[in-house]
């Protein structure tokens, strides 16, 4: 929690009105507007918020609703809830352009009654940027965009996935009909083709596997996943990567190395060695892009990547203009002597608490300078993990984790997600909401606390029993015991060498 002295001054006589515009309801702007609450922030501090949709997806849910496991509602953030319990300004619109050096936002406002002006300027004294990425090669390849089903925006995604489903629940309703039916999809395999052999292609690959093959049948569903490179995550450690190969090869799903896409035609893709392969369904998730946004703030003099990437720095902060900032997946963090991170959602929902501290303490410093400096020394550094856990949805109520070089699997690890997940969605229902007294406001502080922070474990289990724990695929594993052990390795160095060291290099059935 942020201390009350980091809370701006609100005894002076003539305060001077401060706008926060965030353009995008991404994971670290919903934690940034349920801080900026109007009971937390101060009287004179309007925030604004402009998407083009009102109900976002959360990335991390997106699998298990392509399996089914989740309705989509159930991975959909309410904004407009949650923005007017907040008492921010929500406007449903389409950015069209940022004037960085003008300070104000160009809108399509979606909702605008006809005959009226549907083109609004927003003026902003700090803007904060959370809108994601596109899809990698969807304008650039043809056909792509005309035949293949994008996995961005993620929420079109699960529509896409919901749709065709139902066309494959079609069914004739006699008998006689229904072989007919049978034997015409012994003829006409379903066949899927994903493009992108990074964790949202693996995922969404075992995902489709396990939504469709009781549709058509599980002999009748072949799945092929088409990797631009020689391995399958060469990042990961060899026991990761042969933990990966099991589970798509119990799973019956056909792995093609060093593959690329030259052109998608309506049933089948012309690969770039003059083979073709046929499918009645592509899926494209050849990774992140970034947003058509970008290059309108780069003619503006917004320091972008050469890959159309924000840059920013440890504190979040645009490196050319500092009352800019930006988080997620359409941001590049320059960190000094350190990588840049992936494009990975945890790093979003991280970043969340640290734009809030970052946000608060710029305007406040602008509070008192309204030229105000772009020194950055009272910000807080962003740390992103140089190691984290990746958790990998496998459809079936199962999921393949990795951590410290190691994998985890069974039903236990897809409960871990599960709950990581439900617990970050709880934070914005409109049932979880507290009750706000704006009179009260000074007294409030604003919560900077990871959301899965917790301080209550017990003490660690032993090394080599909790070796023995995390290396169990049986569906009687206690997920919480397990996620301790974990969480102690993270805080833990010797403990953590002491658990790795009673770990089986690899396990070769993992199912």
């Amino acid at each position: 929690m942020s201390s009350s002295d980091d809370h701006y001054n609100d005894n002076t006589v003539e305060q001077r009105r401060q706008h926060l515009v965030l353009i995008g309801g991404g994971h670290a702007h919903v934690q940034v507007i349920k801080a900026l609450n109007h009971a937390s922030r101060p009287k004179y501090l309007d925030v604004t918020l402009i998407d083009m949709t009102k109900t976002p997806t959360y990335s991390g849910m997106v699998p298990g609703a392509v399996a089914g496991i989740y309705q989509p509602n159930e991975t959909q953030i309410l904004l407009e809830p949650l923005a007017r319990w907040a008492g921010i300004r929500f406007v449903h619109g389409k950015v069209l352009d940022v004037e960085v050096n003008s300070k104000y936002v160009q809108v399509q406002d979606l909702e605008a009654e006809e005959g009226s002006a549907s083109l609004v300027q927003i003026p902003f004294d700090v803007v904060s940027i959370d809108i994601g990425s596109a899809s990698r090669g969807l304008d650039h390849i043809p056909g792509a965009r005309e035949y293949a089903i994008p996995t961005r925006p993620i929420s079109d995604l699960v529509k896409r996935i919901k749709q065709e489903t139902e066309a494959l629940q079609q069914r004739p309703t006699t008998s006689q009909q229904q072989q007919q039916q049978q034997q015409q999809q012994q003829q006409s395999p379903v066949k899927v083709v994903v493009v992108g052999a990074g964790a949202a292609g693996i995922e969404l690959s075992m995902s489709i596997r396990r939504r469709w093959a009781p549709i058509v049948g599980h002999d009748n569903i072949h799945i092929t996943v088409l990797d631009a490179g020689e391995e399958l995550l060469p990042n990961e450690s060899i026991a990761n990567r042969q933990a990966l190969r099991q589970c798509l090869k119990e799973r019956n799903i056909t792995v093609k190395h060093e593959t690329k896409v030259q052109r998608v035609e309506g049933d089948y893709l012309l690969l770039e060695s003059g083979d073709t392969l046929p499918f009645t369904h592509c899926l494209w998730a050849a990774g992140a892009a970034s947003h058509s946004l970008a290059s309108t703030l780069q003619t503006h003099g917004l320091s972008i990547t050469e890959h159309g990437w924000i840059r920013v720095n440890q504190y979040l902060q645009s490196l050319s203009h500092p009352y800019v900032f930006a988080a997620g997946d359409c941001s590049s963090i320059e960190i000094p002597n350190g990588p840049h991170p992936p494009k990975a959602g945890v790093f979003a929902v991280r970043a969340g608490p640290i734009l809030i501290e970052n946000l608060t303490r710029y305007l406040k410093q602008a509070e008192h300078n309204q030229q105000a400096s772009s020194s950055s020394s009272s910000l807080t550094p962003y740390q992103p993990q140089s190691d984290f856990m990746k958790l990998l949805t496998c459809g079936d109520g199962k999921a393949l984790g990795f951590r410290f070089g190691i994998p985890i699997y069974g039903k236990w690890v897809f409960e871990l997600k599960d709950t990581i997940d439900r617990s970050f969605m709880d934070l914005f229902k409109k049932e979880n909401l507290p009750e706000l007294n704006p009179k009260d406001h000074k007294q409030q502080s604003y919560d900077t606390s990871q959301y899965d922070a917790r301080v209550d474990r017990p003490p660690p289990m032993d090394a080599k029993d909790g070796a023995v724990l995390l290396q169990r695929t049986d569906d009687d594993v206690d997920f919480k015991q397990a996620w301790n052990v974990i969480r102690d390795m993270a805080d833990d160095v010797k403990y953590r060498e002491a658990v790795l060291e009673h770990v089986a290099v690899y396990r070769p059935k993992i199912a």
